[in-house]
């Protein structure tokens, strides 16, 4: 082969590369990953400084999730997969997971090491489901408790159902720690823009929000963690602190990362709105128990809500 064909050859292997790391690039960045692929990290950095002197006893990831309870079985299994395929989560706070395809599809995911506390027993807290890693958690209690019923299309224009918070205890098999998960969803039809709306909806959703902020400091475990869809954006509730808000009724007793890291980078979670959270309970903090480290929403999926996942350091 002449000098201009090994030239030829060399920019045609070059192109193909090229084309190659492009394709891969779009997949990542547009959702076209199938189910069961992992998608990149882009969490690699640390935002938050480890604590002075202290290294931690381990790094856990939690995502809060709300599938969308009219996706059918295929966009449902999408879904799942995505988030379960993701190496470096550990537990997983759902809601809207009370549909008839998350339920059947899950087996095949306890066959893959993850373990779900569906809350059957507490009519209509299934949805609020929550998962773990088997491998890296095991399970020492479970509750859940009704925050207020539902209300139909006499009392509101948009109907609700009753809601509840859910809870696993987990104890971390590699470092001895128990850890609390805490999840729920809020009323939705609560928020104006800055603002409570005056409805049924929104006085339920202050009482549930009331509910939570007094026990934040009372909850049992080495680190408590809160995740959920709170139907309130955290730029609104940040700027403007309604009365009976998050950031009001939380203050001093539960941070979430949005507070601890901002909103830089990271895409709203559903339409323009950040209402997914997770939290850390101040008392574990304070502690020297835990800190969130990094976070991110996470693209890719069918469901109308991008999932927020957060990195957790556990330190003993």
């Amino acid at each position: 082969m002449g000098r201009r064909g090994r030239v030829a050859a060399g920019l045609a292997l070059l192109v193909a590369v090229l084309l190659v790391v492009l394709l891969v690039v779009l997949a990542l960045t547009t959702g076209l990953l199938g189910p069961g692929t992992p998608e990149q990290d882009g969490e690699a950095h640390e935002r938050v400084a480890r604590l002075e002197g202290r290294e931690p006893a381990a790094t856990i990831r939690v995502v809060s999730q709300n599938v969308f309870h009219d996706m059918d079985r295929a966009d449902t299994e999408h879904d799942m997969s995505r988030i379960f395929a993701r190496g470096g989560v550990d537990v997983v706070g759902w809601q809207e997971a009370h549909t008839e395809h998350f339920v059947a599809l899950h087996p095949r995911y306890r066959e893959q090491g993850w373990r779900t506390a569906y809350f059957g027993e507490a009519k209509g807290s299934q949805g609020d489901a929550i998962s773990w890693r088997s491998d890296r958690f095991a399970l020492l209690s479970r509750d859940a408790w009704e925050m207020h019923p539902g209300a139909g299309p006499r009392a509101t224009q948009r109907p609700f159902a009753a809601r509840y918070v859910t809870s696993v205890l987990l104890r971390h098999r590699a470092s001895g720690l128990t850890v609390r998960v805490v999840n729920t969803h809020v009323n939705h039809f609560i928020e104006t823009g800055q603002r409570f709306r005056r409805n049924i909806n929104a006085r339920y959703a202050k009482r549930h929000l009331a509910w939570l902020a007094e026990r934040w400091d009372t909850w049992s475990g080495d680190v408590v963690v809160g995740t959920g869809d709170y139907n309130f954006d955290h730029a609104d509730d940040r700027d403007a602190r309604p009365v009976g808000g998050i950031s009001r009724r939380f203050a001093g007793r539960a941070v979430s990362s949005y507070e601890t890291l901002g909103l830089a980078g990271v895409p709203a979670t559903l339409e323009g709105r950040w209402v997914d959270y997770v939290f850390l309970a101040q008392q574990s903090i304070d502690a020297g128990r835990a800190q969130i480290a990094t976070h991110r929403s996470l693209g890719g999926f069918r469901s109308d809500h991008r999932p927020l996942q957060a990195t957790v350091r556990l330190y003993r």
